[in-house]
Parts: C-alpha cells; structure tokens; sequence
C-alpha cells in the first residue's frame, strides 16, 4: 500500500540520513528564529513589511530546496544544507506557488472546503518542477509552472485514495511529535516529506534507492 510503504520509507529515510536532515531542520529553526527575533525589534511598519517581503523570499528559497533534499534521499544520497538556497527552478516554484495560493485562497471564499480541496490536488508541483516529471513514466524534462499543477491535479486524482490515507497518516504522525513538547516534529517533519517524495515517485513510477 503506498501510504504505509511511504510512512516507512520516511523513517528508513531519517535514519539513514539523520545527521544532514537534522543539520537541514536546525538551519531552518535558526533563520525562522532570526526572522521572528528581527520583526520583534522593529516598531516601524515600513521596516516590518521589508522583513515580511524578505522572509517571503527566504520561505519560497526553503519550500522548494526541502522537496530537493527529500528527493535527494529518494535518490539514495545525502541531503545537504546548501539545498535549502539553492536558485535552481526558482522561478517555475514561484510562479506555480503563486497561481496554487491563488487558487487556494478563492476556493478557501467558498466556504472554506473548496480552498482544502484544491491544497490537496495540488501538493505534488514542487517536487514535479524538480523532478522534471509530468506523468506516470514521463522522461525527465524541464516543467513549466502550469505543468506542474496540472501534473499534481492528474497524479492525486488517479490515487485520490491513496493520498488522502497517505496525508492523514503524516497528519497523526505530526500531531504525536508536537505533543512530545514539540520536539518530535525534528524527526516527523522530515520523515513525512521524505515519504512525500517517496509517494510522488511510485505515483510517477520514478526511481526510488533501496533504503535499509
């Protein structure tokens, strides 16, 4: 079953690479305490509304280089920290992140459910823009933005069941590790995005490293 196969991917994943993910998770709790400590100092709304525009910068640079580590376990290889910045497909990220949040927050208009819905059909485009994949067997190839949500839209739609099992079992997983103090999210937040990965490559029928 592909959402228990992928929830233990992710903890064979984590182990195997437990040092990068966790020096990758630090660097992110760093920049998000920078971030936090610097909007706390400044009265000013100019100087509050530069530093909003620079951490939105700063989260589209972690959102896309996250998808990018947890592939690269996918791959059999280490993550590494520099992964989180890195500039490569950027573009095609925002763009897509753009239209999604758009979509999102029209569907969230209506009611709400609409907004969750199209969250879920499109959870999939950033690690389409990465992996440079469209479809079940797609040769690698630079994706477009809109190619990327649609490739989402037609991958989740095919497996409607076994995403939604596969979401609410990282779901539960998350919400033990932020009962443990919150401290267990440093293990589970990894582990659902390197079962993410993991999910979008047997979807896809992409290459998946065999992980002890």
């Amino acid at each position: 079953m592909v959402a228990t196969d992928a929830l233990g991917y992710g903890w064979r994943g984590f182990k195997a690479y437990a040092g990068p993910v966790l020096s990758i998770a630090a660097v992110v709790i760093i920049i998000n305490l920078v971030s936090a400590f610097l909007r706390g100092m400044f009265d000013s709304s100019l100087l509050s509304f530069g530093l909003s525009l620079i951490d939105l910068a700063i989260g589209v640079f972690i959102g896309l280089g996250l998808v990018r580590a947890a592939l690269t376990v996918v791959d059999g290889r280490a993550p590494s920290v520099e992964q989180l910045l890195s500039p490569d497909r950027i573009g095609p990220y925002l763009v897509a992140s753009i239209v999604a949040g758009i979509a999102v927050v029209i569907g969230m208009i209506f009611c709400f459910i609409p907004g969750l819905i199209i969250g879920f059909l499109l959870q999939f485009y950033a690690h389409a823009i990465i992996d440079g994949r469209t479809g079940l067997g797609a040769a690698p190839s630079p994706v477009d933005p809109i190619g990327a949500l649609r490739a989402s839209f037609d991958i989740v739609t095919a497996n409607v069941g076994a995403v939604i099992v596969l979401d609410l079992l990282l779901l539960g997983v998350n919400i033990l590790g932020a009962l443990a103090c919150g401290i267990g999210l440093l293990v589970t937040l990894p582990l659902s995005g390197i079962a993410l990965a993991f999910a979008w490559r047997r979807l896809t029928a992409g290459q998946i490293a065999a992980l002890a």
